[in-house]
């Protein structure tokens, strides 16, 4: 629409001739449309940048969850590692328990056979020394 009479503005500029405040007005018109043109293409990109950025935060946010996901299911693996040390742990305590029990009761008991077997030989002996003595 404003493409013809474009150039003849054009054409008669080329040949010096004076321009009128309607061509003046034409050409700022024509300069507006293609800073309005320049901007269209600017925003067209920039809304497919924007929905681009969207779709790659929406994956990400699915990434995100995944991650999540699996951090919970970590957390629960450790869970159950942990109460399994809790259980060792308490099966040890008894383990010991019961030979602390066991080595003290065997200690006693040596004690007792190795006193007996000492009183044992030392009467022995003194018998044996009062049958060579008499």
């Amino acid at each position: 629409m404003i493409q013809p009479r474009i150039q003849l503005i054009e054409n008669k500029f080329s040949n010096g001739e004076a321009l009128s405040d309607q061509d003046v007005n034409t050409l700022l018109l024509k300069s507006a449309f293609n800073h309005i043109n320049h901007f269209e293409m600017r925003l067209d990109e920039l809304a497919a940048d924007v929905a681009q950025l969207r779709l790659d935060f929406s994956e990400l946010e699915v990434k995100f969850h995944h991650l999540e996901s699996r951090f919970y299911a970590l957390e629960g693996k450790f869970h159950s590692l942990e109460a399994r040390f809790e259980t060792l742990e308490a099966r040890f305590i008894s383990f010991e328990s019961r030979m602390e029990a066991t080595i003290e009761k065997t200690m006693k008991s040596n004690k007792k056979w190795t006193l007996g077997l000492m009183t044992f030989c030392l009467t022995l002996f003194k018998i044996i020394d009062l049958v060579i003595h008499n």
